[in-house]
Parts: structure tokens; sequence; C-alpha cells
């Protein structure tokens, strides 16, 4: 099979399985709604406070709701043998990658999406000046965690601890993404030049670039494992 029609085959079957049962997503909803609901009942509703708080409570949600997210991504391939399936089908194991990574992406957004205009209802921004920033600097801070997400989701898919296993693994490498997502959005909201900002987006695309290349690299030794 063609090497593009495997990720696309991947990614549909990943969309198809979670409108069918829409456990992923509905789960990664609730838990970033909770912890929103959190904050806002924590937190002054000071102008000041919030321009200082609000990227590290945007990118704390959008952090474990993916490792939430993500952590389940092989779930449905360690049932009925399909791992094995997938190691000897005579199909491009980078493929296999990109399509999870493709379909993991798209889901993140998707709750991204939704949240976005309940952090604007709760805490009262206007992020409308600067949304074509923030759009930017939130899908190079979810193309990272995307990438190392599906890699360590294979890791961690035969494991029995996988849920404590996957955020261990995850975090600290994801250190640098949150970081600069944090710092970046904290210049965004703020109403800065974007040039002030500029090298925090940069190293977000830098690490995007580093992060896909070797998981897609890495992830053939991975899946024969």
């Amino acid at each position: 099979m063609p090497f593009f029609n495997v990720i696309k085959w991947i990614v549909w079957k990943d969309l198809l399985s979670e409108v069918r049962n829409r456990e992923n997503l509905s789960s990664m909803f609730f838990f970033a709604l909770i912890v929103i609901l959190i904050f806002s009942f924590s937190f002054s509703m000071d102008a000041k406070v919030l321009e200082v708080v609000m990227p590290g409570i945007i990118w704390v949600a959008f952090g474990f709701t993916a490792v939430i997210g993500l952590g389940r991504s092989f779930l449905p391939e360690s049932q009925n043998d399909c791992m094995e399936y997938l190691q000897i089908a005579p199909i491009s194991k980078g493929a296999i990658y990109l399509g999870k990574f493709i379909g993991n992406l798209l889901f993140l957004l998707s709750v991204e999406a939704v949240l976005y205009p309940l952090f604007i209802i709760f805490f009262n921004l206007n992020i409308l000046e600067n949304l074509p920033q923030i759009l930017l600097i939130s899908l190079l801070a979810t193309v990272g965690l995307s990438a190392l997400g599906t890699l360590f989701s294979a890791l961690t898919v035969h494991i029995r601890a996988r849920e404590v296993m996957f955020p261990i693994l995850l975090m600290p490498l994801a250190v640098p993404i949150l970081i600069g997502a944090v710092e970046s959005t904290r210049g965004a909201f703020g109403g800065d030049p974007f040039s002030l900002y500029r090298h925090w987006v940069e190293l977000l695309a830098v690490f995007d670039v580093v992060f896909v290349l070797i998981s897609f690299w890495v992830f053939e030794f991975i899946l024969d494992y």
C-alpha cells in the first residue's frame, strides 16, 4: 500500500472509531472543563493577575488533557492482537506513526478549539486582537505534544502500569514545549510586539521538527520491540 494511503486510512480509522464511541474526546473535554472551573474560582478576576497567570492556567489544562488523550492512543491497537498485525504488515512503520500522530493532533486541536471559548467566557479574556499569534502558538505546541505522546503511547502500550509510566516519560521531554508555549502565550496576551517573543515561537518550531523526525525514525524499533 502506498505510503500516503497508509497514513490516510489510519487517520480515518481513528476518527471513525472516535465518532462511534466518543470515549477519548469526552474524557479529555470534561477533565479540561473541571480544570477551568477550579481555576476560575481560585483566582481573582483582576486583569493584571490574569495577565500573569492565564498562560500557565491554559497550558496546565491543555498539557494534562493531552496526557489523558495521548496515553490512550494505542489502546485500541492493544486489543485483538492488532499490534502484532501492524508489526508484520508489509507497510511502512513510519506511515503508521504519522497516521496516529495526525489523528492525535486533530483530537487535541478539536478539544482546544472548544476550550478557548470557555476560557474567554470564564476569565473574560480579550484575545481577538492577537488571535492569529495565539492560534500559531497553540498549533506549534500541540504538534510537539502529539509527536512525543504518540511515540510514548506506543512504547508503553504493553506495560502494565502504562497510566503511570506514560506521563513520567512524556512530561520531562515536553517541558521545553510547555515553557515555550507559556512564555509566547504570555507575550501574545500582553499585546507585546511579535518580535519580543518570536524566539519562543521559533523554539517551538525547532522542537516540533526535531521531535517529529526522531519519533518517525525511532517508531519502527519501538513497534518491533
